[in-house]
């Protein structure tokens, strides 16, 4: 049986009110980083479909410049002559067996680790839905010029404690290389020279919410320096599900000015919770507010827009939710607000 008095019951509920209250004012962190969708194209130059469907892919990435990444693979399928795989047949081949079971030809693009189509089927629809959101980590790469290079790659968890331990993938593409193909191709794009550490991934330990790991080098003399750069990303080592990826060219936010506004953390109670969070906002939102509540790889789970604050706290539904951490997103008067959420 329960002795605690009922009069404690109230006066928990006012101390846990004024220590959020008191948190709002005292607690700020930034934006949140931008969720890069990771492409892995797997094609063949003189592979004839490659040559159909390739192109098509290219012009509808045009409309999403700045918020992807793509890796073009050549596992020497169906024809071995391939002059890209040729030029690095054992690391080619290892990327391609590293999804055995989820590939079985050319051209196929793998969407962020774990979704599987010809580059044909990846529509607009499919790339809409892989843009636009923010997610808890930041691949942040630096990388001097030159053909001897030194490269930094720090890994930053915004939220903290999402994860003990990933896979850190790095490779050395070349952006744009012009070359008649069997297929009729003439350019081709962010073509794989080669890893940086291990083709197998490199694991990084995350439990402090920082990483960095450092490589250098040498820029082969059969490629452009100018059109050479890095492509990192960190992965889930059992899942393979990639969770966010970088280059030099990405706008960090550090260093861009409409990612650098502050913002208040959330704390979100009960926590864990089965079927309703509640959430007390700052005085200052009234109105609407955008609610999104996303997985630890950045898929967006709820996404609840213009929702009216009329009382606080605010109740946000998760009983159809399956167990496991999330992330709670509040865009109010153009700032986001960030909370973790367990799910019981």
């Amino acid at each position: 049986m329960n002795s605690m008095p009922q009069f404690h019951k109230p006066f928990i509920a006012i101390v846990l009110g004024l220590l959020f209250l008191l948190t709002w004012n005292s607690v700020e962190s930034q934006a949140l980083p931008r969720k890069y969708a990771t492409l892995e194209l797997f094609t063949n130059t003189p592979c004839p479909v490659c040559g159909s469907q390739n192109p098509g892919l290219f012009n509808r990435l045009q409309a999403y410049a700045g918020q992807y990444h793509l890796i073009s693979f050549y596992p020497g399928k169906p024809y071995s002559s391939c002059i890209f795989f040729q030029s690095n047949i054992s690391e080619n081949t290892t990327r391609w067996q590293f999804y055995t079971g989820n590939i079985f030809g050319t051209p196929t693009v793998a969407i962020n680790g774990i979704d599987f189509k010809s580059s044909g089927s990846v529509t607009n629809t499919v790339l809409d839905g892989v843009t636009g959101d923010q997610t808890w980590l930041e691949v942040k790469v630096e990388e001097t010029s030159g053909t001897n290079r030194n490269v930094d790659i720090t890994l930053h968890d915004f939220a903290g404690g999402s994860l003990a331990t990933g896979k850190l993938f790095a490779v050395i593409v070349e952006k744009e290389v012009a070359y008649n193909a069997p297929n009729g191709e003439t350019g081709h794009h962010n073509v794989f020279r080669r890893f940086l550490g291990p083709p197998a991934g490199e694991d990084v330990d995350l439990s402090s919410s920082n990483a960095v790991k450092s490589y250098t080098y040498m820029v082969d003399e059969a490629w452009d320096p100018s059109q050479v750069y890095v492509i990192a990303w960190l992965s889930n080592p059992g899942t393979k599900e990639i969770y966010n990826s970088g280059t030099r060219f990405d706008q960090t936010l550090s260093a861009t000015s409409d990612m650098t506004k502050k913002n208040i953390d959330l704390y979100p109670y009960p926590n864990p919770a089965k079927e309703i969070v509640l959430v007390q906002l700052p005085e200052e939102i009234v109105g609407k507010v955008n609610v999104k509540i996303l997985s630890p790889s950045g898929e967006v789970i709820k996404n609840m827009v213009d929702q009216k604050v009329t009382s606080q706290p605010l109740n946000i539904p998760v009983a159809d939710m399956s167990s496991g951490l999330y992330y709670l997103i509040i865009e109010a008067k153009g700032r986001s607000y960030l909370g973790k959420i367990v799910v019981e």
